[in-house]
């Protein structure tokens, strides 16, 4: 027989849910309305079900044609609320027009799991670690929005995300697709992490960078970088991005680059790791990821004979 000191552990169980299929924006609203909560990959939502028995009405998004598409044009990208990670990583336009969201897709958990997971539900879980959330940072995310009322509007994605798990939706809002910005001529961008598995796990920290050359090949035009969990949200790194300006990619400018993207973060100290041990993964994050994103402009720039 146990000690009465002994805990007993229960097996997680799922609660009686009640799931909806709509096949129109305005259905799903107005099960949202209706007080059910979204449900698209259900990765996260199955787990905080089985954890505190609800939520247990839920509509699911996948049902509705309008949010699977994906459309990638020369001078836009928009990928609607239901398009799966997969999808993406499986997609080649999307994977040379917006790589750093692709590289970013394709840590997320498993096989299986990205067959279910979708690019705007891990945005709107607005983890600081989101491994998607980097890429859209530079590449100009702007997230469309949609009220029960019918009411529709757009959002930088800085604006979008405000902290942990926190975003700008209200209550009778859903988000119906995200609009990227793909890579120009020159062109290419990155994203990286460091954690202690390839996948299942969280970053410890991560960086995107996005960079565009002059038509020399060597002189970077302009560029954007992105830090994930290494703050409340992702960040940028304005200041680092412009020690880049027109300068090539040595070791000297690397590392100036490096050195102001760790100074400008402000990481926590947890049981994965120490703030000052996240700030050095910056540095080398950021020297790795610029470099690649530098590689992988001019592979580009001389497939396309430019």
């Amino acid at each position: 027989m146990p000690s009465a000191t002994t805990s007993t552990l229960r097996p997680t169980q799922l609660p009686d849910i009640k799931l909806h299929c709509p096949t129109t924006s305005r259905d799903v609203l107005r099960h949202l309305h209706d007080g059910a909560c979204l449900l698209a990959g259900g990765t996260d939502m199955v787990l905080w079900a089985s954890q505190s028995g609800k939520p247990n009405r839920l509509v699911w998004t996948g049902g509705v044609e309008e949010l699977r598409c994906l459309e990638i044009e020369a001078r836009r990208i928009r990928v609607g609320a239901a398009v799966t990670l997969s999808r993406l990583v499986r997609s080649n336009l999307f994977r040379i027009a917006a790589t750093a969201v692709s590289d970013g897709a394709q840590l997320i958990g498993s096989v299986q799991l990205r067959n279910q997971a979708t690019l705007v539900g891990n945005l709107c879980t607005a983890s600081p670690a989101g491994d998607t959330i980097p890429g859209l940072v530079v590449h100009d995310a702007t997230v469309e929005i949609v009220s029960a009322a019918g009411k529709h509007r757009e959002i930088d994605i800085g604006s979008f995300l405000i902290g942990p798990g926190k975003t700008d939706l209200d209550a009778d809002e859903i988000v119906t697709a995200v609009r990227l910005t793909p890579r120009g001529q020159n062109e290419a961008s990155c994203f990286r992490r460091f954690t202690q598995r390839e996948a299942l796990d969280l970053a410890f920290a991560s960086v995107a960078a996005r960079v565009a050359f002059e038509p020399d090949g060597s002189t970077v035009r302009a560029a954007r970088l992105a830090l994930g969990a290494v703050d409340k949200t992702v960040v940028e790194a304005p200041d680092a991005a412009a020690i880049l300006q027109g300068r090539s990619l040595n070791a000297a400018v690397l590392r100036e680059c490096a050195e102001v993207a760790a100074a400008a973060c402000s990481p926590i100290s947890d049981h994965r790791a120490s703030a000052d041990y996240r700030r050095q993964l910056v540095r080398a994050l950021i020297i790795d990821v610029v470099a690649e994103a530098g590689r992988r402009a001019r592979t580009a720039s001389r497939e396309s004979g430019a």
